[in-house]
C-alpha cells in the first residue's frame, strides 16, 4: 500500500535527534538523518508541503524496479528528506570510478557508481550540470578503509561518474536480442 500525502503529514526532529515525519494517527516515520546533517532547527515543525508531495510522487514513479510498496515508500520519504534538508554537500567522488560516456541524470533517476568491486544503485535527488547528490538504495558498503556507506546515506558526486543504469539496461537488451 502506497502512503497519500495529506495536509496532516508533518516534519519534525525527534527526541532521539533523527529527522520525523508524521503520518497522521499513531503513524510516524524516522529517517535516518541526524540534526547534525540538517539545514533545520531543533524546533522544526513544518507541514509536508506541496513541493515535499511532487517530490515524492516523481521518487515514487522513478522507484517502479522495487516491488515491495513499503521499501519505495521509504525509499521516496528519504529522498525528500535529504531534497529538502540536508545540508549542502561537497562532491566525494574519489571512491568512484570515471566513466567515459558524460551522463547528466534527471531527478528522481536511478544510477549507478563504480567503487571497482561492485557496482552501487543511488537515486538523484538532486542535480546540477556537474555534480549530483544521490541516495543509496544498496547495501552497507565499505567504500575505503574509513568510509562506510549505509543505505540511504545521501553522497554528492560529479556527474562525470554517473553510470545510468537506462543505458546500461538498452546495452544488456541489446547484447541478448543481437
Amino acid at each position: 500500500m502506497l502512503l497519500q500525502p495529506n495536509d496532516q503529514w508533518r516534519w519534525f526532529m525527534g527526541e532521539d535527534r533523527h529527522l520525523m515525519l508524521e503520518l497522521g494517527a499513531d503513524m510516524l516515520f524516522s529517517s535516518p538523518y541526524l540534526k547534525k546533517q540538517l539545514v533545520c532547527s531543533d524546533e522544526l515543525n513544518q507541514c509536508f508541503s506541496v513541493e515535499d508531495t511532487g517530490l515524492y510522487y516523481n521518487f515514487l514513479d522513478k522507484l517502479t524496479s522495487i516491488s515491495s510498496s513499503a521499501q519505495r515508500v521509504q525509499a521516496a520519504l528519504n529522498a525528500v528528506a535529504v531534497a529538502r534538508f540536508y545540508k549542502p554537500l561537497m562532491p566525494q567522488s574519489w571512491f568512484f570510478e570515471p566513466q567515459a560516456d558524460y551522463h547528466q541524470p534527471e531527478l528522481g533517476e536511478l544510477i549507478a557508481l563504480d567503487i571497482s568491486t561492485e557496482w552501487l544503485t543511488l537515486m538523484v535527488v538532486e542535480t546540477s550540470p556537474s555534480a549530483s547528490v544521490c541516495i543509496s538504495l544498496s547495501g552497507d558498503t565499505l567504500l575505503s578503509n574509513s568510509k562506510q556507506f549505509a543505505t540511504f546515506s545521501a553522497i554528492k558526486v560529479m556527474n562525470d561518474r554517473i553510470i545510468s543504469l537506462d543505458c546500461s539496461n538498452q546495452e544488456q537488451e541489446i547484447r541478448r536480442v543481437g
